[in-house]
């Protein structure tokens, strides 16, 4: 799925560069995965707090990933109008990704619709 989040241009850029840096900290001091406090879903969230106003509140949707998005709807954090439901349909792409594995620019063509 690729979402469009509700975020400024400002908190957007922010968001990235703090992921690029816990990426280049990564590469100098790898971490080891854990469920609870230190997944794929766990790290977005810390990434946010950092640039949200008010931090994330807890939830189980967080250590379960396929709830994620669910979580993040519930937020109001993607910016859309349909259902959650078709909003899944919306922005899934991986069929997209599978056809343009392939396209140059790829980054560009995963975001056509």
């Amino acid at each position: 799925y690729l979402y469009p989040i509700k975020a400024s241009r400002k908190d957007k850029r922010n968001l990235f560069v703090d992921m690029l840096r816990r990426a280049n900290q990564l590469r100098d001091e790898p971490a080891f995965y854990n469920t609870l406090t230190s997944s794929c879903t766990t790290n977005i969230v810390t990434h946010v707090d950092r640039i949200a106003k008010e931090p994330l509140p807890f939830s189980y949707k967080v250590l379960l990933p396929a709830f994620s998005d669910e979580m993040a709807y519930d937020l109001d954090l993607i910016e859309t109008n349909l259902s959650f439901e078709d909003a899944r349909k919306a922005f899934r792409i991986d069929e997209i990704a599978r056809d343009e594995k392939d396209a140059r620019p790829f980054s560009v063509r995963i975001r056509e619709r």
